[in-house]
């Protein structure tokens, strides 16, 4: 079995599972961004742990300014809305 590190809503019924790999592009995180901020996607702990382990918060901030997901101006405050993204998150049980 493979952990679902982020999940797009569409094409129902279904949805889209996003795994390490596609995580692993920048224009797929910003795409997942971009669909969080509009609530139609989610981004695992696991996930999360695999993208600051991968891109760190550095790139992560500036793929961030691509997508304006969180609404944020320095890199410190960057990190206390992942945090707090993080936290608020159930544990991890989705797999496929």
């Amino acid at each position: 079995m493979s952990e679902v590190l982020a999940w797009y809503k569409y094409p129902l019924p279904k949805g889209t599972a996003y795994f390490e790999n596609e995580l692993k592009q920048p224009s797929i995180v910003i795409e997942i961004f971009d669909y969080c901020q509009i609530l139609l996607a989610y981004i695992t702990k696991a996930g999360w742990d695999f993208l600051i382990e991968y891109y760190g918060y550095d790139r992560l901030f500036i793929l961030n300014e691509k997508s304006g997901w969180f609404d944020c101006s320095t890199i410190a405050e960057f990190i206390k809305y992942v945090q707090s993204e993080y936290e608020g998150l159930p544990p991890n049980v989705y797999t496929v």
